[in-house]
């Protein structure tokens, strides 16, 4: 035997053609991609949650619409729409709602002896004591017994303290 050659018992491996792989390959592609197509065609659409965003309120400045009703007080008076004791009920409540709208004292609901004894526990309340207590008689006594009139400058004044100055 020679070095090169090989004994005829043995044979040279066949040779395939290269269409086998290519076609081997091609079946377990479209095996895959069936597979695929029936597990995304089949499936269970989820169904699309339109999410509503809550309806939120444009925040209010109620400091600014207080002053703006004391103006609008303040007016209706002058121009004699209103008489100056019903200016006076106004202004105390303006400023009663408003304190009770901005903080934790039920100003709205209280009379003018429960604000002197928030006095002693909560000091903010002092001006709108005072203002209540300026507005108080012209509110309640006739227009010449309570000087509503002539008493109105000031309880437009406390009434804008109270309102400019409350934290």
């Amino acid at each position: 035997m020679r070095a090169g050659s090989v004994p005829e018992e043995f044979q040279q491996p066949l040779a395939h053609s290269g269409w086998w792989l290519v076609l081997a390959l091609a079946l377990l592609a479209a095996v895959v991609l069936y597979y695929l197509a029936v597990i995304l065609l089949t499936r269970k659409r989820r169904p699309v949650v339109e999410v509503e965003t809550p309806w939120v309120p444009e925040p209010r400045d109620l400091r600014a619409e207080s002053l703006a009703e004391i103006d609008r007080i303040e007016r209706a008076v002058h121009r004699g729409d209103v008489p100056a004791r019903v200016g006076h009920q106004h202004l105390s409540r303006t400023v009663r709602d408003y304190v009770a709208e901005v903080s934790q004292i039920p100003a709205d609901k209280m009379v003018l002896a429960d604000l002197k004894a928030t006095v002693r526990s909560d000091p903010r309340t002092r001006p709108l004591a005072m203002a209540v207590e300026v507005m108080y008689p012209p509110a309640f006594a006739s227009e010449e017994e309570g000087k509503a009139a002539e008493r109105f400058p000031e309880a437009l004044g406390r009434a804008r303290q109270v309102v400019t100055t409350w934290t």
